[in-house]
């Protein structure tokens, strides 16, 4: 379908959104979506103190968009969490925010089934302020981080993204949260229907299915690795004796998702009220992680614990004197003797009280930066680029014997986050403090397996360390049969990493993220092994295949492709083009053209590699020729394969003299991919033009 301008308005997401790169080797995302990666996936805290309605938001006559301008006309929004919020002007102003998820939502379960397209207008001197998703999933709750933007202070900014919501969701909210408790203020929310409207509001959430009967993923590697999933503690306490069946069934390690990171241990309200006894020991509870806990002990399955030192979802006020956020920040002795206790009382607390459960723990989570160096951080800001060796050094120190450490972090099979990482744990691998590398592996089906286990190999040979896969989900792929083709990834994938465990790579556990499509953080993707209903996927079918050697059902709709080698032409006269934006670029038609009276400029974007994509599904496994002309201020342009984890330059041209510029080559495009897309970036985020783009292949 042609379009004559797209415009993403959303910036990245947070660390799960961050990307890895420079203007030759553009990075990767964690798709979402939070986190990267791990999610900023957050509850809602406490009895909300408002000046917002008592009542509940008022029925929307039309479903297909919902505009709230704070005006007064309408009442569509609510508050979500612990907070104060002020009308004023037609602003809502978000105050005394006491968790990083606290401000606005609304409701919006007439949407359910939709992809729907969110947008805000906000101020903000919070690092990150987000438009993200939650809903209820057969009694599980799920979050979705959507979009997000890096406030500018007092100047109002668009945060804008698209999302699909699960056919079986329910108590569905799109809701703002921010990095950290600072003031937001909101100028405007809006929800609209992407497409046309699919009404699923008397239609009942599928039945869930038995999954006792399932082949076990356990029992099938178990002289391999441990397979393991995440989940939330809502599993446990679910009605629905399903998900539980599901998995004792599949898996022989659990992941909590949420609740052992700092924001659900840190006891807030005992810690605050009396900050002078708790100044260097903040008290802890384990309120949120029991349920989970529990399970794994009567089950006799092992746990990995998740995260001791984070720099996302811990409080802000763990970081400051006094723990006051309106104060100074702590020092470097204080906060070095504060995370010792905590990672202290954490991993004794939990080893007392549930002996044996944990096996492993990661001590510290996602501290390489996305573009070279140590994430900056309040960690990093306070005590330094040694707080990961500290990390290290005291949950050695303090760790019950036999309890392996892992370093945790996304994107780390990429070459230039390979290497800072590296360097990050080599001193601490010296030192005897670490044990294992876990890689998170939020990936697509355009990541090589080869390449994938040559980065687990590297980390390995490099560190002596053992390998996690530990947070394992594959996003489908863009094509005609896109369960299928997801399914044989999987399938080529786990053959993979059978044959490094033959060949001696220590990979010991492998833990998806998440137990079904609708309860991933990144559920518009589809990336895990069950439905939303529990029904086994093609994924589950291919990693079963891997180890026993059969071959994926064909689905009673699979569709024959047909090679389709039709040219991609474009010289933008109809002011149209086939294309999109890489990320948060925008494509717009525009006049001063190298031929005729039109061309395409790529403007705007969080980094030099959100430009122009273009898919070249169609050309897999063949040569291409390729031909355009370009401008740009910037030095250089390059066009470049969309390929996870290489991203090889096609060419690189040189751009310098601002004038148009005409280039040609030839690629021989990889085999063995279901989707594959080419796109154009520039060395610094100048605006560029292209124009006589042509795409074909060499027969």
């Amino acid at each position: 379908m042609k379009v004559k301008t797209m415009t993403v308005l959303a910036a990245l997401t947070a660390s799960a959104m961050m990307l890895t790169g420079c203007p030759a080797t553009p990075g990767e995302t964690i798709p979402t979506q939070s986190a990267p990666a791990d999610t900023e996936a957050t509850g809602d805290t406490g009895t909300p103190e408002t000046e917002a309605p008592e009542t509940d938001p008022v029925e929307v006559s039309n479903p297909l968009e919902i505009v709230e301008n704070f005006d007064g006309t309408t009442d569509y929004w609510r508050v979500n969490g612990d907070c104060t919020v002020t009308i004023e002007n037609g602003d809502a102003i978000i105050t005394d925010r006491a968790s990083a998820n606290a401000g606005i939502e609304i409701p919006c379960d007439a949407f359910r089934g939709n992809t729907i397209h969110t947008a805000a207008v906000i101020k903000s001197t919070n690092d990150m302020v987000r438009l993200s998703l939650r809903y209820n999933i057969y009694g599980n709750v799920s979050y979705v981080n959507i979009a997000g933007v890096t406030p500018m202070g007092s100047i109002a900014q668009s945060v804008a993204g698209d999302i699909t919501i699960p056919d079986n969701a329910t108590d569905i909210v799109v809701y703002l949260e921010a990095t950290d408790v600072k003031d937001i203020t909101v100028q405007s929310m809006s929800i609209s229907v992407v497409g046309d409207y699919n009404d699923l509001t008397n239609t009942p959430v599928a039945t869930l299915q038995d999954a006792s009967g399932y082949e076990s993923l356990a029992e099938l590697y178990a002289d391999y690795f441990k397979m393991g999933s995440a989940v939330p503690a809502t599993v446990m306490t679910n009605p629905n004796e399903e998900f539980r069946t599901l998995l004792v069934t599949e898996f022989n390690s659990v992941t909590p998702e949420n609740e052992l990171k700092p924001e659900n241990v840190l006891d807030a309200e005992t810690t605050l009220a009396d900050p002078e006894t708790y100044n260097e020991c903040p008290a802890i509870h384990f309120d949120a992680a029991r349920p989970i806990l529990d399970f794994c002990q009567e089950n006799g399955i092992p746990m990995r614990g998740h995260t001791l030192v984070w720099y996302s979802q811990t409080p802000s006020w763990f970081f400051y004197e006094n723990y006051d956020v309106n104060g100074e920040l702590a020092d470097r002795e204080l906060m070095l003797t504060r995370m010792e206790n905590y990672i202290d009382s954490v991993m004794n607390w939990c080893e007392e009280n549930y002996p044996g459960v944990i096996y492993a723990w990661d001590v510290v989570n996602e501290a390489a930066g996305d573009n070279g160096g140590m994430r900056d951080c309040y960690w990093k800001r306070i005590i330094g680029d040694d707080y990961v060796e500290k990390a290290f050094e005291f949950a050695r120190a303090h760790g019950p014997e036999g309890v392996q450490l892992f370093y945790n972090d996304y994107n780390e099979y990429q070459a230039g986050k390979q290497q800072v990482i590296l360097d990050m744990l080599a001193p601490i691998a010296a030192a005897g403090n670490i044990d294992g590398m876990g890689m998170q592996s939020h990936i697509g089906t355009g990541l090589m397996p080869d390449t994938y286990i040559e980065a687990i190999n590297r980390y390995v040979d490099e560190l002596g360390v053992i390998i996690h896969i530990t947070e394992l989900d594959v996003s489908a792929p863009a094509s005609v049969n896109a369960m299928y083709d997801q399914g044989t990834y999987m399938q080529r994938l786990f053959e993979a990493i059978i044959d490094a465990v033959d060949a001696g790579t220590p990979i010991e556990c492998v833990t998806f993220w998440g137990l079904t499509d609708e309860m991933s953080w990144k559920s518009s993707d589809r990336p895990l092994l069950f439905y939303g209903d529990i029904t086994p996927k093609p994924a589950f079918e291919g990693v079963v295949c891997a180890m026993t050697g059969g071959e994926i059902t064909i689905p009673d709709d699979y569709i024959e492709v047909e090679d389709d080698f039709t040219p991609i032409i474009e010289d933008y006269e109809d002011e149209e083009f086939i294309g999109g934006p890489r990320y948060s670029a925008v494509q717009t038609i525009v006049g001063d053209a190298f031929e005729g009276d039109f061309c395409l400029e790529n403007s705007d974007g969080s980094a030099n590699y959100d430009g122009y994509s273009i898919d070249i599904t169609r050309f897999v496994g063949q040569t291409i020729h390729f031909s355009f002309a370009v401008k740009t201020d910037a030095e250089m342009v390059c066009f470049t394969g969309d390929i996870d984890g290489t991203w090889p330059h096609l060419i690189e041209v040189d751009t310098s003299s601002g004038e148009w510029v005409e280039a040609e080559g030839e690629w021989e495009v990889p085999a063995g991919m279901t989707a594959l897309s080419v796109y154009f970036e520039s060395s610094d985020m100048s605006p560029f033009y292209l124009d006589n783009l042509v795409i074909e292949v060499v027969q």
